[in-house]
């Protein structure tokens, strides 16, 4: 549906996108978020995506960026490793400051509703074709170990999207591939990770990978008790969302949205992280009182999530020493809640909402 709009919608104006900007950067301010990493930064025609690097810079260099944003510039299915050039120019082009385009997004894979995301095992039912279908990866496996190396020897950290189990897999081969003090050290990372295999969850603490979920995800909605549980099956919408298997496991975890996909709001999500279920705020009309958690075994406690969302995010994108904490000489980047999320009751998270929010000093929403 994205693509048939696509081809016949007119290209946005510079002035349009910058416009744009302004109101997501709005938007994200007045829910206490003032850095991230933008996963998609490049021409994506195929997935109907506009190119905002040049809104990026532009806002950096006229100093309306009040935000930290690392840039994921876009992996070109249709090229190969002469593409690195590009992408090295882009980097140079936005090195420090404000906006930094300083890692490359692969899509390994693409979703489970419409059968896309790589299975190791087929989808059921229909979509399963006869036992055939187990969707596809976007990056065969020899190309994206190339790739991978190349990138790290380049000095970029790469960000994968990894829906699919055989995705998450592969993803973790190439990092595997890599020598092994390279391990860790380029901060890349897996996103999405709907569907881990057993046999995947001791590799990311050993090969550095970095896990980083949209927690809102894991709970029991109507994609995923329609669309999704019915064409994988009980045994496989158990290995969903295996947030605290991996933080038992020292796996590092960084939480973040899939913006405008689901929604951005930190607190929902952390809501959803500690109980495993959406809040009444965000939850379907009418639903039952006995509605349940989505495998409750995999919560987070509130400390932990929180830090998923702070120290972990700066983490990947390389801003530990300047974001993260409150501590003497990091930026004063603040977000100030209307209650308490260590004193309340974990059912009552998601009612909370952003007060104020500081970036870098300055007051970007609220009234101090």
């Amino acid at each position: 549906a994205m693509d048939l709009v696509a081809r016949v919608a007119p290209p946005a104006a510079d002035g349009e996108l910058l416009e744009g900007l302004r109101v997501a950067q709005a938007r994200l301010h007045a829910l206490g978020i003032t850095h991230w990493q933008d996963a998609l930064i490049g021409e994506a025609g195929e997935i109907g995506v506009l190119d905002t690097y040049g809104a990026y810079r532009r806002a950096a260099e006229e100093g309306w960026l009040t935000a930290r944003v690392r840039g994921a510039l876009w992996w070109r299915r249709d090229r190969g490793l002469e593409q690195i050039p590009d992408l090295l120019g882009r980097r140079e082009g936005s090195p420090d400051g404000a906006f930094r385009a300083t890692s490359v997004k692969m899509m390994m894979d693409g979703v489970c509703e419409t059968f896309t995301a790589a299975m190791s095992r087929a989808y059921l039912g229909d979509a399963g074709k006869g036992g055939t279908h187990r969707g596809s990866l976007f990056i065969e496996p020899e190309v994206a170990t190339a790739a991978v190396a190349a990138l790290d020897e380049a000095g970029f950290q790469v960000h994968f999207h990894a829906i699919g189990d055989r995705a998450v897999t592969t993803a973790l081969d190439t990092l595997e591939a890599l020598p092994e003090h390279r391990r860790g050290a380029g901060r890349h990372h897996l996103a999405h990770l709907q569907f881990i295999a057993p046999d995947d969850l001791d590799r990311f603490a050993a090969l550095g990978a970095i896990a980083n979920f949209q927690p809102l995800w894991a709970s029991h909605e109507p994609q995923m008790d329609d669309l999704t549980i019915p064409v994988v099956g009980e045994e496989r919408a158990g290995w969903q969302y295996s947030i605290a298997s991996l933080a038992q496991r020292r796996a590092r975890l960084a939480f973040g949205s899939d913006w405008p996909v689901s929604s951005p709001d930190p607190i929902q999500e952390i809501h959803v992280a500690v109980n495993r279920m959406l809040s009444l705020r965000m939850g379907r009309p009418g639903r039952p009182e006995t509605e349940q958690p989505f495998r409750p075994e995999e919560s987070l406690p509130v400390a932990d999530a929180i830090d998923a969302f702070t120290a972990g995010v700066a983490y990947v994108n390389g801003d530990e020493d300047l974001l993260g904490a409150l501590t003497t000489g990091r930026r004063a980047d603040v977000a100030v809640l209307d209650q308490d999320l260590f004193a309340i009751p974990a059912a009552e998270i998601g009612d909370t909402s952003v007060a104020l929010t500081v970036a870098g000093g300055a007051v970007v929403h609220g009234d101090e």
